[in-house]
């Protein structure tokens, strides 16, 4: 499923959108309350940490927020709402579990609380500044909003600006391929490119000689999310990916294998160890500078600018993930949902409203996350972000992962396959067949299916 996800909207739009007025005094009604939240650790629920003390002093409502890795996290969710738990008041998950939690009655809509005009109790904010893209994407299902963007990430392509301007680069690489190095656009020039930069230590580099070896790439390849993420890019860029526009299988068609050979073929171009790798791993990569070029998702990208942590920060060029025969850009937002057993739903909504307000947006964007509306997507301070034009750019090629509540399942099942092409244990052909008769299985009786 293709969406255009409209970031830059016209003036007269933006002077024209309606601004919700009429918001109740009493902003501290819901004083005392204490609401449990979790979420991924990564940079933006790291930066929303930093803001929860001005929330509370705003409010009177105090949030204790959890965090942990991806897959931990992923588990404390399922078994809580499994579970029936009321642990939670609000929980951070990718959005493609959107089908599973409303099947299962695990999340409650939100219109309820978003019609109170008792719960308007926060000044600045406006429903209507929120990029609708976006907001349809993470949060709604079968025409009913159940959450909200929480990480709006997107993936797109990272590189050494610096290797790529080097003269003595520029050289080597004509002599060697027969036309000039550039910033790939396409995947035969990106593996060309892979190629070339993957160095022994002892060779030089940009007129250095290398202490440690280097790369072309880095990638993901573990079995994680993080696999299925990266390489539904080429997929999707190959003619391929999950379902057709009528809803029919073809994970196992020849684009699909094609990218799959492809992404093996890359594999040889990146640091050892590939089948243990997530997007962590990549990020850590690429602030050591020990590869040239990635495909990653963009809020891992303030960490490799970030002079205190990375080797190459002020090196980086971004721009849009090379194209076969379509673009791509994987959208790859986390949702924040209110759990139907949650105890305080009302105050759970308090906080969201709050979240989306300018201030707190603009707050957590100068700290590395993005930005879930239009006034502050645009704002000068963030477009001067070296990522930033590149990142617009994506959310409007952007493709979105199918949602629908059998996803879990099937991307268990893709990643494993992914993963063990990756290590040798199986060729993309095999392991793509398998694949297609495991969603059949998954699916059966439901196809052609509505996947969005």
């Amino acid at each position: 499923m293709r969406k255009l996800l409209t970031v830059v909207l016209t003036l007269a739009l933006l002077i024209g959108a309606s601004l919700s007025t009429g918001y109740a005094d009493d902003v501290r009604k819901f004083e005392g309350t204490v609401l449990h939240m979790i979420a991924e650790q990564q940079t933006p629920t790291v930066a929303l940490m930093k803001q929860l003390d001005a929330f509370e002093e705003l409010t009177g409502i105090r949030v204790e927020l959890e965090m942990g890795p991806f897959d931990n996290v992923v588990q404390k969710i399922t078994l809580a709402m499994y579970s029936g738990s009321d642990m939670y008041d609000i929980i951070a998950t990718p959005y493609q579990f959107l089908g599973n939690l409303v099947a299962n009655g695990y999340v409650q809509p939100l219109e309820p609380l978003m019609q109170n005009p008792d719960l308007r109790i926060i000044p600045g904010y406006n429903e209507d500044d929120i990029i609708a893209g976006m907001w349809q994407a993470s949060g709604e299902w079968k025409g009913t909003i159940y959450g909200i963007p929480a990480n709006s990430c997107i993936m797109h392509f990272a590189y050494r600006q610096d290797l790529f301007d080097n003269p003595e680069e520029q050289a080597k690489f004509k002599g060697k391929y027969g036309y000039d190095l550039v910033v790939p656009t396409d995947w035969d020039t990106y593996r060309d490119v892979a190629e070339f930069f993957t160095r022994s230590a002892g060779e030089t580099l940009a007129g250095e000689k290398l202490t440690h070896n280097f790369y072309g790439v880095s990638m993901s390849g573990k079995r994680h999310d993080a696999t299925t993420c990266e390489w539904l890019n080429y997929a999707w860029s190959f003619g391929g990916g999950v379902f057709d526009d009528e809803g029919n299988i073809i994970i196992g068609n020849e684009k699909n294998i094609a990218a799959l050979e492809y992404y093996k073929e890359l594999a040889e171009f990146a640091p050892p160890g590939v089948t243990n790798k997530t997007w962590d791993e990549q990020t850590t990569e690429m602030q050591q500078g020990i590869a040239a070029m990635a495909i990653i998702f963009n809020d891992c990208l303030p960490a490799i600018e970030d002079p205190q942590e990375s080797t190459v920060a002020g090196k980086m060029g971004y721009g849009a993930i090379p194209i076969g025969e379509a673009p791509a850009a994987h959208y790859g937002a986390w949702t924040y949902f209110i759990p139907t057993a949650s105890r305080n739903p009302e105050a759970a909504w308090v906080f969201l409203q709050w979240f989306n307000t300018p201030e707190v947006q603009k707050n957590l964007a100068l700290d590395g996350a993005f930005p879930n509306l239009v006034s502050v997507y645009n704002d000068p301070d963030l477009r001067a972000l070296p990522y930033w034009a590149a990142t617009e750019a994506a959310y409007e090629i952007s493709t979105t992962r199918p949602r629908i509540p059998e996803w879990n399942e099937m991307n268990e099942v893709l990643m494993l396959h992914i993963s063990n092409v990756l290590s040798g244990q199986s060729d993309p052909a095999t392991a793509l067949d398998a694949v297609q008769k495991e969603y059949e299985r998954i699916l059966a009786g439901q196809l052609p299916i509505d996947y969005q």
